[in-house]
């Protein structure tokens, strides 16, 4: 099925104008895809396939601050609550006032975008149909070490500027040991460069925020996929099997051999395999 797509853009009340795209059936039920620091819609391009668009309606978020969504001001501080809070108001958005005629809903979270889905799905369990986490992350509010990096990365934003934070970035994403292909590394390298840096500074410190405090992972019921990579260092798999405890019963670790946080670009064939048989699973 041809997965083009086609842009929207949602004003929420905290004024964020939320960009979005649509791929395949568009009276499916709902599969929302965000992103992680530094993606964008376009994270999730090569895997919209693997989600049966035949049957979903797929819907790519820019989350505020990347893409084509802006920050809804020059004064706006990023938060994971503020991030959660649009992404329920774009889902009320995209269901209509009557609700969705079809179904829970998918969610297909990419590190800060796994984050985001796990606090969607703990305050709105029976609303959840599903969970594909890639390189998920949890809050780091009390650990001080993870807070001072992030927040080092923010301050690197400002003022080395951008560039200098996707040249790292086309680092740290991948194992820091063996061999990875250069224009690998150039794509991350490109997609945060093309980011804003004080947009992409507020983001790393909304990821370090107080506020941004584990929420109950045991409410979350649905089907979950946690999707590591052996040698990710951002997200190592232990990470996963820590959420696999605290979730519990219908939550299942995937560990991608040799891979690191882009386990779309690394391991594409192993990323798309694992996705499809749990989505498969879900429609059965």
């Amino acid at each position: 099925m041809n997965t083009s797509s086609t842009s929207f853009f949602y004003k929420t009340p905290n004024g964020t104008n939320l960009h979005f795209t649509q791929t395949g059936n568009p009276s499916g039920p709902l599969v929302v895809l965000l992103h992680g620091l530094g993606g964008s819609t376009k994270t999730f391009k090569p895997i919209l396939q693997s989600l049966s668009p035949q049957i979903h309606r797929l819907i790519c978020v820019d989350l505020e601050g990347f893409g084509q969504t802006p920050l809804s001001s020059p004064s706006t501080t990023l938060s994971v609550p503020r991030y959660v809070d649009d992404l329920e108001h774009l889902v009320a958005h995209l269901q209509g006032p009557l609700g969705a005629p079809s179904g829970k809903l998918l969610f297909v979270g990419h590190s800060l975008g796994s984050i985001i889905s796990m606090h969607y799905a703990s305050k709105h369990p029976d609303q959840i149909r599903g969970l594909i986490l890639l390189g998920p992350g949890r809050s780091i509010a009390h650990i001080p070490a993870a807070r001072e990096r992030m927040l080092g990365l923010a301050v690197k934003a400002r003022t080395e500027g951008i560039q200098a934070v996707a040249d790292m970035a086309a680092i740290s994403n991948f194992p820091l040991k063996g061999t990875v292909p250069p224009e690998t590394r150039q794509v991350i390298r490109e997609a945060v460069a093309s980011c804003d840096a004080e947009a992409y500074a507020k983001a790393c410190e909304a990821i370090a925020g107080v506020d941004h405090l584990d929420p109950d992972y045991s409410s979350i019921c649905a089907p979950t996929l946690l999707l590591a990579g052996s040698h990710d260092v951002i997200s190592s798999p232990q990470i996963s099997f820590g959420l696999q405890e605290l979730i519990r019963d219908n939550a299942q670790v995937k560990v991608l051999g040799g891979i690191g946080h882009q386990m779309i670009l690394q391991d594409f064939e192993g990323t798309t395999d694992a996705i499809k048989i749990f989505v498969e699973k879900l429609v059965n």
